[in-house]
This record gives C-alpha cells, structure tokens and sequence, in this order.
C-alpha cells in the first residue's frame, strides 16, 4: 500500500517538473518581429523606356487557292462526246483546247435546211426588188451569193427605208435571217472550249452519257494564275495597300514575288479577320499547290514607339511601371502587336518597364529591377 503512495507521488513530480521546464523555454524563445515577416523583396525586369521608329514586318498565315474556278452546265441536250483531252479528274489542258463536245449533227442538219429555205425566200424576192427599189438591189443581190450553207450568215445589208423594211418583214426576210442567227448562235453551245490553262477539279458525267440543259458537267479551277486568301487583324489593315508586292514563303522555304489584288471591306465574322488577297502567276518549275498554306510577308512599316514582350502588356491598354520599389498600373496605347512582342506608346521616355509577366501586384513587396 505504502509502496503505490510513493510512487503515485513520484508521477505527480515528474508531471510537475516537466510543465515548469516548458514554461521556461517558451518564454525564453525569441519570436519573429512583425517588422522582419513583411521585409520581402522581389526582383522583377525592366527596361527604361525610349520612344524610337520601329520596322516592323507584318507576317500572317495565307492558304492558295485557284485564281478562277467554274462549273461547267450544259446548254444544250445530247451524248457527250470526248474533247480534245481526257474527260477526267485531275487531267489538266491549254487556253482554247475543247473540254466537251456535245452530238450536233441534227442541229447542224436543222441549220442546213433553215439557210436553203431563206435562199429560197431571197430568190423570190429579188425580181421584186430589182423593179420596186433598184437603188437597192445590188446590196440585196450581193447578200443572196453571200449566204452558204455551210458557212455563217453574212451580215444583214442595211434597210434605208420604212418601205424597204416593210417589204422585207411583209416577205418574212427579217424573221428568219434572225431565226437562223439564233440557231447559228445556239450551235456553238455544243461546244465547251477552255478559257484558260487548268484542270478539271471534279468531273460529274462520263463520256457517252445524255446531258441535258442546266446539268453540271465538271468543275475546272486555273493552274497558270493563283490567289493567296490572307486574314489579317484589322488593326493591320491602314498599313495594307491594293498594288503593294509582298513575299510568299513555301513550306519548303522557298519566297516567291505576289501582288495585292484586292483588299475586303469588312470582317469575315468567322475569324474576326480582314481578309486580303493576292495574285501570284506561278513557274513551270514551282512546286505550289492549290491548298497549301504559306507564310505571307507584307513589307514593314515604321512607328514611333516603344517594343516591349507581349506578355508584359495586361488587358491590351496597360504596363507595370516600376516606382519606389512600387508597382504602378498605367495605361498606354497599343499601336501595333506582333506574334510575340507589341509596339506601344503613352509611356514617358525614361521610365522603368516592367518587361516580364507579374502574376500579382502586391502592395507588401519591395519590388527591384533586375
């Protein structure tokens, strides 16, 4: 009993002992200040700003595509015959080669007949003529040996009278002179010929099969004249020009020499873009497709301001400056922004930039430039 006393007393004076040491240590620990916790410095880079004229080179991502592109429709009805290249995709032809020949004989036949039949109506009234307008009936009788059937209608003589021109329509002259103008005209529909150097980008009907009016045939896009489509910022646009030369350059790294054609006047609502474009007449030997992107260079253009990183511009108007350790939000005009930096001004000459992204502007931090 005596044995569990003592040592219940032994327990209580270590327990004792033990609060008293702790108490003493921590009273005897030096805290940190408050001074010293906020003492935090952080260095930052800058520059000192200087107003200067600044080249910069405009340079934007263009796509070529074919300068001209037209769909073929028939005019006419009849079996496609073949031309004077394949009636095929990808098959490429001249300026002035016949892409599609359509059955014409019947028409041919039909024109024939209409210009044997007005021989017979001049006939007719050439004796009439000669008694009731002699001063006129030289042209008449000119115009009748002129007419062949196998060649194109010789001009209409001129009618120098409101008599003449009733004796004529009276005789169904005028009707049908114009009537075989209008088959002769219509003949040349059976034939499609190529109005420039290209290729057939999609072909829809085969050789031997009945096209009728309006029925897409192909599509053929021009290969000796291409345009590059470039969407520009329209912040870029003032320092575009119609008629200014610029630079393409290739995948491969070859530059070639285009023009500005034409420049839109509003904003392509899917890219918030103007778009430009370019006329470029590729070589024999060029290796460009149709398609491919290229990278664009428009000349440069110099402005007066102050290039910093693009990251260092916040919400597109402001920069840091740096002022007694301080950070100062200020507001400048962004003249021009570049892929990875930006021209700016309303900044004065000689202040410090900050020229590196600030995560946070802490009014607690000296801030140093580095």
């Amino acid at each position: 009993m005596k044995k569990n006393i003592l040592y219940g007393i032994i327990g209580l004076s270590i327990i004792i002992i033990s609060f008293v040491v702790s108490g003493y240590i921590i009273k005897s620990k030096k805290l940190p200040t408050k001074e010293n916790s906020q003492q935090n410095s952080v260095f930052i880079k800058v520059e000192k700003a200087s107003l200067n004229e600044i080249s910069s080179e405009l340079t934007y991502r263009g796509r070529i595509t074919a300068f001209d592109q037209i769909s073929l429709a028939s005019e006419v009805q009849g079996k496609i015959m073949k031309g004077d290249v394949r009636f095929k995709t990808g098959e490429s032809f001249k300026k002035g080669d016949v892409l599609i020949n359509i059955y014409k004989e019947d028409a041919v036949a039909l024109l024939k007949s209409g210009k044997s039949s007005f021989l017979q109506i001049l006939s007719n009234i050439l004796p009439d003529t000669k008694i009731d307008f002699p001063s006129e009936y030289e042209k008449w009788n000119k115009f009748f040996h002129a007419v062949d059937v196998e060649k194109s209608l010789p001009e209409l003589p001129k009618i120098n009278s409101d008599k003449e021109k009733i004796y004529l329509a009276a005789n169904n002259v005028l009707s049908n002179f114009y009537q075989l103008q209008k088959q002769q005209i219509n003949l040349k529909r059976y034939t499609i010929i190529a109005p420039f150097d290209g290729a057939f980008k999609i072909v829809n009907k085969e050789i031997g099969a009945i096209s009728s009016p309006g029925a897409e045939l192909a599509t053929i896009v021009r290969t000796d004249k291409l345009e590059v489509t470039v969407p520009v910022f329209p912040s870029d646009i003032k320092f575009i020009k119609k008629g200014d030369n610029v630079l393409i350059v290739t995948s491969e790294g070859d530059i070639k020499n285009a023009k500005i054609s034409r420049l839109a006047n509003f904003v392509d609502e899917t890219n918030q873009s103007v778009n430009v474009y370019l006329t470029y007449f590729p070589k024999p030997d060029d290796n460009i497709l149709q398609g491919e992107y290229v990278d664009v260079k428009f000349k440069g253009v110099k402005i007066k301001g102050f290039k910093i990183p693009r990251e260092a511009l916040v919400n597109d108007s402001y920069v840091y400056t740096l002022k007694e350790k301080k950070l100062v939000k200020t507001k400048v005009k962004t003249l021009r922004i570049l892929n990875d930096s930006c021209i700016i001004s309303g900044i004065d000459e000689g202040e410090n930039v900050v020229v590196e992204s600030i995560a946070t502007n802490n009014p607690n931090i000296n801030y140093l430039a580095r």
